[in-house]
């Protein structure tokens, strides 16, 4: 899209949208919201009761080298060779349901391991607690007994009746040297200036491209063995010492009907680079839809956007059970850079993570890969490489009709010119 066709989408739905926004907010909601806007991490739905949900996505990738596992098998089983090489998500949040009254509503936490299984635990709506940001408070969130921040977390997960959960998780993690996406009048972080758009369905941030993790996780779980044995137990500890870490994060109504998602900190060569994409068909209040993105690279401690907001275009975009190929040129203003990015989907194993239905319910929707590889290279204005890398443990998703996006590239006759890739 080109930077200035989006401005008057910008205004007409800011018209559309200001008077009610104003108006249901007395003067602290007002102020309050406003601090918020500055704060991503902060907890945004205080103020919400229904057909809301917000979810915090932390990322953990054990290190190759320094990473250390034990592995102890209980009962009659005997131990496997277990990679040791771990990607981890853990993702805690709050989900409110289509009335106020709604059975549905409830925090929760879920965790998935290599992208191979999930676990969902299910918590009461006032064992939900979060940091004050009008009171200078520091950023946190609690679910239960669990401890999120920028410091770092604490884990302390075992299935309760209800939960679709056969873990247990404990552990403690540091983080050092976060890199979050910087927030300011005109780049509201990820979102660009496309955040101050009014009535979007769902809001994105990135807390962190990466950090460091020092700590361990122990987790215990129950694997099946056919129809005469279902109880082994492997109880497994994994060192984080040295890992990488990345923290996003979504609030709103919903999710779009349909996206791509990519993101990797894992480049062996060039610890602290970090890779993030995210492309979707996006709605408005006026009742047009757009497709957008927002992608960024972070270098060398240096933030490289390749965005709708930023005049970036795609060059390739394919998307198949194979691969998903992605080609993105940048406008002069941001460097001219060019990103090339291939994802392998061959033989990666996918999870049914949760997600918001219809306003009513959480169910398995998204499948994720937390085990993909990713082959970047990044290009500058002269056309020479500056980076050249293989990004592991890689996370995809892709969701929908997503053809859409692909025939929505600008110069396609598909596509509309005003509003294209």
């Amino acid at each position: 899209m080109p930077p200035l066709a989006i401005v008057p989408l910008l205004v007409a739905t800011a018209a559309i949208s200001i008077g009610r926004f104003v108006a249901n907010r007395p003067e602290e909601r007002l102020r309050q919201t406003g601090r918020l806007i500055f704060n991503p991490d902060f907890f945004q739905g205080a103020y919400k009761h229904q057909r809301y949900f917000e979810g915090w996505y932390y990322k953990f990738a054990s290190n190759y080298v320094a990473g250390t596992m034990n592995s102890t098998t209980m009962d009659t089983a005997s131990n496997e060779d277990i990679d040791a090489s771990f990607s981890i998500a853990v993702v805690p949040g709050i989900f409110l349901g289509n009335s106020t009254t709604s059975t549905e509503s409830h925090a929760f936490i879920f965790v998935t391991i290599n992208g191979e299984k999930q676990h969902y635990f299910r918590f009461e709506l006032d064992e939900f607690s979060y940091a004050d940001a009008a009171k200078g408070e520091e950023y946190y969130i609690q679910v239960g007994d669990n401890h999120f921040s920028h410091k770092g977390v604490s884990l302390n997960l075992s299935p309760r009746t209800g939960d679709d959960a056969t873990l247990t998780l404990n552990g403690k993690l540091t983080f050092a040297n976060p890199s979050p996406w910087p927030v300011s009048l005109f780049h509201l972080g990820a979102m660009g200036p496309v955040g101050w758009m009014p009535g979007l369905e769902c809001t994105h941030g990135v807390l962190s491209f990466d950090h460091e993790i020092y700590g361990s996780l122990t987790f215990m779980d129950k694997h099946g063995r056919g129809e005469m044995d279902t109880t082994t137990t492997v109880v497994t500890t994994i060192s984080m010492d040295n890992g990488r870490g990345y923290t996003e994060k979504d609030f709103g109504r919903s999710f779009p009907s349909l996206w791509v998602w990519i993101q990797t900190n894992s480049f062996a060569r060039h610890p602290g680079t970090s890779l993030f994409v995210s492309i979707a068909r996006i709605p408005t209040p006026l009742g047009l839809e757009f497709p957008g993105f927002t992608a960024a690279l972070w270098h060398d401690s240096t933030l490289i956007p390749f965005a709708t907001w930023s005049g970036a275009k795609f060059e390739a975009l394919t998307i198949s059970k194979e691969e998903v190929r992605i080609v993105i040129k940048n406008s002069k203003r941001y460097g001219s850079h060019r990103v090339e990015i291939t994802v392998d989907r061959i033989d990666v194993p996918e999870v049914l993570l949760y997600a918001p239905k219809n306003f009513s319910r959480m169910e398995p929707l998204v499948w994720e890969a937390l085990r993909g590889t990713v082959h970047l290279r990044l290009l500058n204005v002269n056309e020479e490489v500056v980076l050249d890398e293989i990004g592991t443990n890689a996370g995809l998703e892709v969701h929908g009709d997503v053809d859409w996006l692909v025939d929505n590239m600008c110069g396609k006759k598909s596509a509309n010119r005003f509003v294209c890739l």
